[in-house]
């Protein structure tokens, strides 16, 4: 996997992608193994935004009952099969347990009803699926039971009495990091050209069609054309910004910032737990001896002063067995998601917008996406439009079924792994190499010897001196909380 931005600009493109998060590289992806000719331009790294905030849960929609909403419960319940089956390695089954209180909509009966639904809708879980990796069935547990797994769970919720719980069982992604970069990989090796730390600051055009995009290198200060008959508009919170660049005027979606935070504790039981807080249900979910808590949202443009320690106390309220203090507050996950009906609601359902019928702008397509879990399904459906404008030939996708050799962990010394994710991973900073290809500090700050290292290593592929090893490293601490 090489940057080359002569190669990239050197020919013209059936599409180029821009936006290099999970849906921008699914949708390289999908297009490459169906034979287009593909470019995929990041202006930061690959997955850096929205998707490495992520509480690293691959969900089969159980909560899309609530509203009946069985086709999208089902979409999720086949994307989660579909990553179980193409990424072994990185995502494997996780029991999930919420605690029933009473006998309202809250309690024991009502979770039963829930838990067998969801085994009828999700009857095909694991067609294809090892042993290892299939979804067993939900069950209820008794009160004793429950409080044998989580002697600290609060035994009453306001005037309700603890009945029991339901367990069932969800998929988890062990680094959403190496998961979006395989991706990338698999579009690299059907063909695809990618480059990170390229921005799209313009279009071209052919009279008043959308001809590909004019990027800036952000690390050398270059700019470039990438020529392609198709755009397709993957930028994520930047969505809307790229789409005035192209002259469509229409008002831009809200957006809500999203928290996760990572606990340098390891929870007392192998499994995710949820509960409510006021209006709002948090997740604590185990993850690599760490523990992960949320997620929390507020409009992107409200003060973020005091958020993070309101969130922390709230998410120490909400689980008060787990022992969440602010001294093991070890790394808080942030990103820009998609707001809804104003700036309280999160979106729940992608944006896929083809600018030509409805805008009147041929050859530009937009796809703004809301979750992890369906990424590959919404960008194989943003492909077949982008295919039918093409006038291609219906190729259909296999990215459902195809293994994702990548989406592993990188194996070897420290200093084996750096080197390769220089050269064949094309991580250009240190942010790139520790936080998203080295798992180094993805649960927290990583040690000064590991960094050290890692720069040491960079520096000798790259060719950095002292001076930028050190700026690299004083970069980088500026993601995690202080010690």
């Amino acid at each position: 996997m090489r940057r080359d931005l002569d190669e990239l600009s050197g020919r013209e493109h059936d599409l180029v992608v821009v936006g290099g998060g999970v849906y921008g590289a699914a949708a390289a992806w999908d297009a490459a193994q169906r034979g287009l000719r593909t470019a995929l331009v990041e202006r930061e790294d690959f997955g850096a935004g929205v998707s490495w905030n992520s509480l690293k849960t691959i969900h089969g929609g159980l909560r899309y009952l609530q509203k009946a909403d069985l086709a999208r419960m089902r979409e999720s319940i086949r994307e989660r099969r579909a990553l179980l089956r193409i990424a072994p390695e990185l995502v494997r089954p996780l029991p999930f347990l919420v605690p029933a209180y009473g006998h309202g909509r809250l309690g024991r009966e009502a979770l039963g009803v829930a838990l067998l639904l969801n085994d009828l809708v999700s009857h095909d879980r694991n067609r294809g699926l090892p042993e290892t990796h299939r979804i067993p069935r939900g069950r209820l547990l008794g009160r004793r039971d429950v409080l044998d797994r989580l002697p600290g769970l609060p035994r009453r919720l306001g005037r309700a009495e603890l009945t029991g719980a339901g367990l069932w069982s969800d998929a988890q992604v062990l680094s959403s990091e190496r998961l979006t970069v395989a991706m990338v990989h698999a579009a690299v090796e059907a063909g695809a050209l990618a480059a990170n730390h390229l921005e799209a600051v313009g279009f071209l055009r052919a009279g008043s069609r959308v001809a590909g995009v004019r990027a800036r290198d952000t690390l050398a200060g270059r700019e470039v054309e990438v020529r392609a008959r198709m755009v397709l508009n993957c930028a994520g919170p930047g969505a809307d910004a790229l789409l005035s660049l192209a002259g469509v005027a229409r008002p831009a979606a809200p957006l809500l910032r999203a928290w996760n935070l990572v606990f340098a504790r390891r929870p007392p039981e192998g499994f995710a737990v949820g509960a409510r807080t006021g209006d709002r249900f948090l997740f604590l979910v185990p993850w690599r001896d760490r523990t992960l808590v949320g997620t929390a949202y507020a409009p992107a443009e409200a003060p973020a002063d005091g958020a993070i320690t309101a969130f922390r106390a709230e998410a120490a309220a909400a689980f008060p067995w787990a022992g969440l203090d602010e001294a093991s507050l070890a790394l808080v996950h942030e990103g820009l998601v998609p707001g809804h009906g104003g700036a309280a609601g999160l979106s729940t359902r992608p944006r896929l917008h083809d600018h030509e019928a409805e805008d009147g702008i041929a050859g530009l397509v937009t796809l703004q996406g809301v979750k992890y879990t369906t990424a590959r399904a919404v960008a194989e459906r943003a492909v077949d439009l982008v295919a039918r404008r093409l006038g291609r030939p219906a190729v259909p996708s296999r990215t459902d079924r195809t293994l994702l050799p990548r989406a592993r962990t990188l194996e070897g010394t420290l200093d084996e792994r750096t080197r390769e994710a220089v050269r064949d991973e094309m991580a250009l900073t240190l942010a790139d190499a520790v936080l998203r290809r080295l798992d180094l500090g993805t649960v927290g700050a990583p040690g000064e010897v590991e960094l050290a290292v890692v720069a040491r290593a960079m520096g000798a592929v790259l060719g950095w001196g002292e001076g930028r090893e050190r700026d690299e490293v004083a970069a980088l601490a500026k993601r995690f909380p202080p010690a």
